[in-house]
């Protein structure tokens, strides 16, 4: 079966064809040549021992396909959604994944991922690869417990979208999910999809009271239709309510129960809709003004620090400053002309803090940014460097539209080194400061929300 191209002729398009169990992956394998670098083979029969295969045998291409001429070869995106995959199949691919430095890329949504086996090998994976986005998506069958210890363990630098839509997560994952944003480690994570569980009010609550309090870089958060189950409903280990009354007492008074229910429910509707709809947008509308100030100030504020902590301040004699009063004496002036503001000679803090206000917004840069630009700004031989990468990526480019892409791409790589690129706090901050009217979304000192 011939593979289908789609628009530059780098995404393998193959879903629905067919590929059944190892024999399909070495289909799947003839297929693949140097200019592949997407791969989607949704909706087949892999089943975990076709998943190795094909997984083994990308691994031979890499090594086939890279060389010193073309550089690195490797797949920059995975699609292996409905394929039957288990936990022994998602061990393997993040396996590759953490070899393959090209993938960015990972969708496993509808498969038979339970995360029970071999969690510790995909987390360690996870956490070395260089994979940005992760989609699990409709695996109901997630251990809520194993859940619990990705979160709790999840540390890649490089994940920027984790996607858990439909995977029947109850409240009890609420705090740990919480947790996560809360902490340093989720610093990277721009997006988290959550929709379609089962968190209820307190659950959805609670992770949107970690972004209000805790969590200052996370842009997209989706948490809509998150209806607790019914309270009779139990799913072992996801923190959904159990009701203790029999049946028979059930029966003799279903009316006011049934009533009950119905208002709750409807109470429940209208608190998640405020807390979806109407609070959280506020929230994640302030991470994106926070996320903007910091990257502009950082930019605005290199050129002038460069320039003022590199530069050598000229020294005048006491000869030379006598001459120049001589010269403004015998032309019969008769205001002496005032001497220059040496801006060089100004106290080191002082001079700091004016190279500081030359971004335009001296409170975007918490006090560790700061630290961190100045240090980078007053070494010459990180501007050599940056001069040298800038050539080289400019070799390389051929049209002004890649010459502008090639600034671009080392500036963004330059904002990530130094964590400029996202808003930080120099401290934790505490309720009552992220309630405060005067918080970061006013423009106040980074320090403090």
């Amino acid at each position: 079966m011939a593979v289908v191209l789609r628009s530059n002729s780098d995404l393998a398009y193959l879903p629905d064809h067919g590929f059944v169990g190892e024999d399909g992956a070495i289909r799947i394998l003839l297929q693949i040549t140097r200019q592949i670098r997407r791969l989607d083979i949704s909706h087949n029969l892999l089943g975990p021992p076709g998943a190795r295969s094909l997984l083994n045998g990308l691994a031979t291409l890499r090594l086939r396909y890279s060389s010193k001429e073309y550089g690195i070869w490797g797949l920059s995106e995975v699609n292996l959604g409905c394929n039957a995959l288990d936990d022994g199949a998602m061990d393997a691919l993040m396996g590759y994944a953490k070899k393959d430095v090209c993938l960015r890329k990972v969708l496993v949504q509808a498969n038979d991922i339970e995360l029970k086996r071999n969690l510790e090998s995909i987390i360690n994976s996870l956490n070395s690869s260089r994979i940005s986005t992760l989609s699990l998506t409709n695996n109901p069958n997630l251990s809520p417990s194993s859940l619990t210890r990705l979160f709790a363990a999840l540390s890649s630098p490089h994940l920027t979208e984790l996607h858990l839509n439909t995977c029947a997560i109850g409240p009890g994952l609420a705090p740990c999910i919480a947790a996560y944003l809360r902490s340093a480690r989720s610093r990277r994570l721009e997006l988290l999809e959550l929709n379609g569980n089962h968190l209820g009010l307190l659950g959805v609550g609670e992770i949107v009271d970690a972004v209000e309090h805790g969590n200052f870089t996370i842009k997209h958060l989706g948490l809509v239709a998150n209806e607790s189950l019914p309270p009779r409903a139990h799913r072992e280990g996801g923190g959904d309510i159990v009701n203790g009354a029999d049946e028979d007492e059930e029966s003799e008074s279903p009316e006011p129960e049934d009533r009950r229910t119905v208002e709750e429910k409807r109470a429940e509707e209208r608190a998640l809709s405020y807390e979806v709809h109407e609070r959280l947008p506020v929230l994640l509308e302030r991470n994106r003004v926070l996320t903007r100030r910091v990257r502009r100030a950082a930019v605005r504020c290199l050129a002038p620090a460069r320039i003022l902590l590199n530069a050598q301040p000229i020294v005048i004699d006491g000869l030379t400053t006598a001459r120049q009063v001589i010269e403004e004496v015998s032309s019969n002036r008769t205001h002496l002309r005032p001497p220059p503001f040496r801006l060089l000679g100004l106290p080191e803090e002082v001079l700091h803090l004016v190279i500081r206000h030359t971004s335009g917004d001296a409170t975007a840069l918490s006090d560790s940014q700061w630290v961190r630009l100045r240090t980078e700004a007053g070494n010459r031989e990180s501007l050599r460097r940056a001069t040298r990468s800038l050539e080289n990526k400019l070799r390389r480019a051929y049209t002004i539209e890649e010459k502008q892409g090639a600034g671009r791409e080392l500036m963004e790589e330059w904002l990530m080194r130094g964590k400029w690129d996202r808003w930080e706090l120099d401290r934790p901050a505490t309720p009552a400061e992220a309630d405060s009217p005067s918080g970061p979304a006013g423009g106040e000192a980074n320090s403090a929300p």
